[in-house]
């Protein structure tokens, strides 16, 4: 909002900068060259001069309207304006420089305040300076630098000058305002996301405890109240459920094979022995399409008694965990409606699927 209001106001001091010069150029310049046209050496170099300063003004003012950046067409218009500028002032009499006939003098100013708004200050304060030093100098050519004409080529530049380095001020001042509101935009777009993070963070470990408390917390009360353990499997199923639930927040390249690896350390730490293959690429997956995946694999290698073999294969559009056991599956495996599970016998064997998305 801050960056916004910044924009707002640096605009609208660009447009009246532009309202000053098309002021000056139309409401004091053009009668002033108009009066004069019998005392210049050539009055058609003067129309030139004025129609030069007139188009840039014009051109600049589309732009800035237009809210657009004036690029690198800010240069050779700078040197189109103090192109007309020497042209204005070598087609005035030597005697007529400091008088109503030079017409140009407080214009060039002000196009270059025009020209040069968005760039740095330093930018601003060269072309000012430089046209006054053409100024000066253009006098002392031509032989009228006496005293009396340089302090009133003096009193003229203060007075001027004055109205343009408050212009040219008040736009650096805005310059740093609005690098100051980015920088506070960024700064708080970090904290909001910081605390965006965290409350999804929050919210996830809250979802995980509440999934632990309907069925790892039952059985760890029924430790600590000494019941006797009589189906290992269940304890194994859980251990399995609390690796996973780890592995979910790690960053890794593959999700569900993370998970998978989680699920079958706990079977290989009671000395089953897994293999874990995989083929084809999956699509990204989310975390409750992964868990509905993998909680039939961890009920069958909690089950399982001497080795196990996990495949998962994958297509741009689906993504499947199978499992074959020595030992039969729970009676009930886990299901859910985004993954379909299948089981099969043969020869001992224990074959078990589960495919996403649900046929």
């Amino acid at each position: 909002m801050a960056e916004l209001t910044v924009s707002r106001l640096f605009r609208g001091l660009r447009l009246a900068t532009l309202l000053i010069t098309a002021v000056t150029l139309f409401g004091l310049n053009l009668p002033l060259l108009l009066a004069n046209a019998e005392v210049y050496r050539s009055f058609a170099v003067e129309v030139a001069a004025f129609a030069v300063l007139a188009m840039v003004a014009a051109v600049t003012g589309v732009l800035i309207w237009r809210d657009r950046p004036l690029g690198r067409w800010r240069w050779p218009a700078l040197g189109a304006v103090f192109a007309a500028s020497v042209a204005a002032v070598s087609a005035v009499p030597p005697e007529l420089v400091v008088t109503e006939a030079e017409w140009s003098y407080g214009t060039i100013g002000w196009c270059c305040l025009l020209l040069l708004a968005d760039h740095r200050f330093t930018a601003v304060l060269l072309a000012l300076a430089a046209h006054q030093v053409f100024s000066f100098g253009q006098l002392i050519a031509v032989g009228q630098a006496d005293r009396l004409t340089l302090a009133g080529l003096a009193t003229v530049s203060i007075l001027v000058l004055g109205y343009q380095l408050t212009v040219a001020a008040a736009t650096a001042a805005l310059h740093r305002l609005a690098r100051l509101a980015q920088h506070t935009a960024v700064q708080e777009e970090r904290i909001r996301t910081a605390e965006a993070v965290a409350d999804q963070l929050h919210r996830d470990r809250r979802t995980r405890f509440e999934e632990l408390a309907t069925s790892t917390v039952p059985l760890l009360a029924g430790l600590a109240a000494g019941t006797p353990v009589r189906d290992r499997a269940s304890y194994a199923v859980e251990a399995a459920r609390m690796r996973r639930l780890f592995a979910e927040t790690d960053d890794v390249d593959d999700p569900l094979l993370h998970e998978l690896r989680a699920c079958a350390e706990v079977a290989e730490r009671k000395g089953v022995t897994v293999f874990l293959g995989t083929w084809g690429e999956r699509p990204e997956l989310s975390v409750p399409v992964r868990r509905a995946l993998t909680e039939p694999v961890a009920a069958c290698l909690a089950a399982t008694v001497a080795e196990a073999r996990v495949t998962v294969l994958g297509t741009p559009g689906t993504a499947t965990v199978s499992v074959v056991t020595d030992a039969p599956p729970p009676v009930r495996l886990p299901s859910s409606a985004q993954v379909t599970v299948t089981h099969r016998e043969s020869g001992g064997k224990h074959w078990v699927e589960a495919a996403w998305p649900a046929k």
